[in-house]
């Protein structure tokens, strides 16, 4: 057995003269010296980096969408389409519940559930922020009967909305008017880049989000059954559940939202559901 064994190792050292040879005249172009042993060594070294490239390739190239059962391209980009659609839509859902249940919470006079209202990304360095009053709704809810939520206060006087002496939101010039046929609601002032959004009236926070269609959008609930939404900002500075006063600071104009074709600020006034000219009661 140990003869066999030795006999094998001495055959696979063995060098053997590997030549290429002219046919027409026999000369010898090329030789070298190799052994079984580094012969089995080399194809199996290339046969190893062939396997190598073959997978790097499938991997990292386009060869991958001509493997059998491996969808194309077109899938692949309906699939992360679609997967990012549906994350999506289940914000969107969230953020109307949330919405919803903020009205219910303001009209029953109940704790307002709080939500994200801002991010450390936004980009206005520039601006001269001016911190809200009240920091909480602990402290909103602690506080004497005007920080109430709910706007069916008893002790609240009934006005004439035309009584009413409206803020200002923002200084600049009206593009867009207030026409409820084709459902638009509100009016558009374009302003400078940066320019604060001044809350029109006293009111509480009932939503402060950022939404895919309209940017961040701040809604305040006003006594008199009024309610203004502020439309494509870029950043704001409240939180459902403040209590804010006339001419307090709420946002920054911006060009935020699927439906923005530039910075400015889209403002609504309602009353009891039904949509009112700004420019009716404010002066742009």
């Amino acid at each position: 057995m140990p003869e066999k064994k030795k006999s094998f190792i001495k055959t696979a050292l063995r060098n053997y003269r590997l030549s290429v040879v002219d046919k027409q005249n026999l000369t010898e172009v090329f030789s070298m010296q190799v052994s079984e042993m580094k012969f089995w060594g080399y194809n199996t070294l290339i046969f190893v980096l062939g396997v190598i490239v073959t997978v790097l390739l499938i991997f990292y190239t386009p060869v991958k969408y001509n493997v059998p059962g491996y969808p194309s391209g077109n899938l692949s980009k309906m699939m992360v389409y679609h997967s990012i659609m549906i994350d999506s839509l289940s914000s969107e859902i969230e953020k109307r519940d949330t919405y919803l249940e903020n009205i219910r919470q303001v009209i029953t006079g109940g704790v307002v559930v709080d939500t994200i209202y801002n991010s450390e990304d936004t980009h206005t360095q520039n601006a001269n922020l001016q911190p809200v009053r009240d920091d909480s709704i602990f402290n909103a809810l602690i506080g004497p009967d005007k920080y109430k939520f709910s706007y069916m206060n008893s002790n609240e006087t009934s006005t004439s909305i035309g009584g009413l002496n409206f803020f200002t939101p923002v200084e600049g010039v009206v593009i867009n008017r207030f026409n409820a046929g084709p459902g638009h609601y509100g009016t558009d002032i374009v302003a400078k880049e940066n320019s604060q959004i001044y809350a029109v009236l006293d009111g509480t926070v009932i939503f402060a989000e950022w939404l895919v269609t309209t940017g961040y959008v701040v809604q305040i609930q006003h006594s008199n059954n009024i309610i203004s939404i502020y439309k494509h900002n870029s950043e704001i500075t409240v939180k459902p559940g403040e209590r804010v006063k006339a001419g307090d600071v709420i946002a920054i104009i911006g060009d935020e939202g699927m439906y923005s074709t530039g910075p400015h600020l889209h403002i609504e006034l309602w009353q009891n559901g039904m949509p009112l000219d700004p420019e009716a009661y404010i002066n742009f």
